[in-house]
Formats: C-alpha cells, structure tokens, sequence
C-alpha cells in the first residue's frame, strides 16, 4: 500500500515529520509527502492507495488563501480514493464541497472531549465520549452536501465528517497527536489506513 500524504504546511514545518513519522509507524507501507504546491492534477495521486491531507498554520479566512489552495481543492474534489482530511485539510475538505469555514470565538489548543456520532469504519473501538488533541481558530460552519456529520464537541459542532458515496473523512482534531493518557488518534489513524486497504486495486 502507497499512502500520500499532501503537505499544507509552510516550508520547513516540523508538524509535517511528526505526521509523517506516525503514519509510517501505522503499518507496513510506503508513506511518502508532497508540498501541495506541487500537485497540478489528479495524475500526481496515480498509484497512490490512500491520501492524508495535513494541517496548515494558514487560516482560510484570510484574503487570498483559499486561492492559494485552489489546485488542491479542484483535485479534492476528483479524488475517488481513500482520503483524511486532518484539521485544516478537513476544512479544505469542506471548502472543495462547498462549505465555509469560519473563525471560532477562541482558540482550541490541547485535549479536548469529542463525542462520535457513528459507529463506522474510522470510529471502530473507540469509545462514544473520548480526548484528542485540538490546535485549530476555525472550523467547519456546515456538514457539506453528500456528506455527514460523525463526530461533535462543546467547542466544535463538525468535530468529524464522511462522504455519503465515498471513502473520503475529515477530521477537525489532530489525530496523529496522542499519548498514552489519549490514545484514540492513533487508534483512528490506524483505523482509516485498514479501511484502505478495502479499496486497493
């Protein structure tokens, strides 16, 4: 299995080692990054099973960001592939779709409570009420059309989302950021790199 993993991140981000570093450790399987920049088409995904989307310390609100994602976005919206949006990438996610982002009334940095809504495939033996690790100022506004809503939070109504059709998640919290107290990131990483695993051809 070849995992992608498209780096939203500004140059020489120490946030898109440590994703990379968990995700390689999930199973045994190619995991390689490149800069978002660099894609122009659904091609650069060719022979690739499975795309994360990383966070990013830009902000969609501001002025001529989502511009500076567009290529990306257009791809989002062509990927027929297994896809993880985390944080900025499940905004992205919502952006592609048609969706705003908009700024919260603070900021989330540190565990936080979620609630999963659903028992599906990313969600397997985790817990209804569980922690993980947020670092976000904005969020989701509204679950985007063919989409549902699978996780919430005091903080964030849209915690988790999936495509109705195909096997595409965001997730506004980070979950390759976990410790032995709150294990359930990785317990949701490793949880949609199996599920990939089902679409493989």
């Amino acid at each position: 299995m070849r995992t992608l993993i498209i780096d939203n991140y500004m140059p020489n981000s120490p946030q898109i080692e440590a994703l990379y570093r968990v995700i390689n450790a999930a199973a045994v399987h190619t995991v390689e990054i490149k800069d978002h920049s660099s894609l122009a088409s659904t091609d650069d995904l060719h022979g690739y099973d499975a795309i994360v989307l990383s966070g990013s310390q830009r902000m969609l609100s501001d002025p001529g960001t989502i511009e500076y994602f567009s290529k990306e976005i257009d791809i989002i919206r062509a990927i027929e592939k297994p896809v993880l949006g985390i944080c900025f990438g499940h905004q992205l996610l919502a952006v592609a779709f048609g969706e705003q982002v908009i700024t919260m009334p603070q900021r989330c940095d540190g565990y936080f409570i979620v609630r999963r809504l659903s028992t599906g495939e990313l969600f397997e033996n985790i817990p209804e009420y569980f922690f993980v690790n947020q670092s976000h100022l904005e969020m989701v506004q509204e679950t985007p059309y063919n989409f549902i809503k699978i996780a919430e939070s005091p903080n964030c109504a849209i915690e988790a989302m999936k495509h109705n059709q195909l096997p595409v998640y965001g997730i506004q919290f980070h979950a390759e950021r976990f410790d032995d107290k709150h294990p359930f990131g990785q317990v949701i990483i490793e949880n949609f790199l199996g599920l990939a695993t089902w679409f493989m051809k």
